[in-house]
């Protein structure tokens, strides 16, 4: 257990020094909270003037899968393709709950890039009465080959995220994702159906 939450905060920190690059990034906001869910939503991001993705995630008990298909504007539309695993971690960590996320996102169009990555998402769960918000950190090391470049070279980099999940109801929750350090989409919102 204190081997895991080293490992989340050394990644953290490594996210947060980590030189700033400005090539543009394949990646948009995960939107993994630590806690495994089925449902599908539609989200908006930053990446190039905008992009607008449709999320389908299942549950397969300890662990779930999500598949990403969307659109974005880099001065002409492009497909943005991409799957993401989320495995929560039930090491009695309370009041921190942490999973285990990895994912892989492509770009294809005007502009082409390609990534994988993977992380820990780190947060906890608040519950109120018709109401439950849940706060997350989410680092990441990314191998990618960014936007638009033309050599064969992959990129290692450090990505972070910090999220907000807002449950309305059982059944429609609000996301909001920001990207913590300068790489990729800046900001993505968006509603989420079980």
């Amino acid at each position: 257990m204190k081997k895991a939450l080293f490992a989340g905060f050394a990644l953290a920190a490594l996210a947060l020094v980590a030189p700033a690059r400005s090539e543009a990034q394949v990646f948009t906001p995960t939107f993994q909270a630590p806690r495994s869910s089925s449902d599908v939503g539609i989200y908006l991001s930053d990446i190039g003037d905008f992009g607008l993705e449709g999320i389908f995630r299942r549950n397969l008990g300890t662990y779930d899968l999500g598949l990403r298909l969307g659109v974005a504007d880099f001065d002409g539309a492009s497909l943005l393709l991409g799957a993401d695993l989320r495995s929560p971690l039930h090491m009695g960590t309370a009041p921190i709950d942490m999973a285990v996320t990895a994912g892989a996102q492509a770009v294809l169009g005007d502009v082409d890039g390609a990534g994988f990555q993977m992380g820990l998402s780190i947060g906890h769960t608040f519950v109120a009465p018709d109401l439950s918000i849940t706060p997350y950190f989410h680092p990441r090391l990314a191998l990618l080959a960014p936007l638009g470049r033309s050599d064969d070279d992959l990129d290692l980099d450090l990505l972070a995220d910090i999220g907000f999940d807002v449950a309305f109801s059982r059944s429609l929750t609000l996301r909001l994702g920001v990207g913590f350090v300068d790489r990729g989409a800046d900001w993505g919102i968006g509603l989420s159906w079980r």
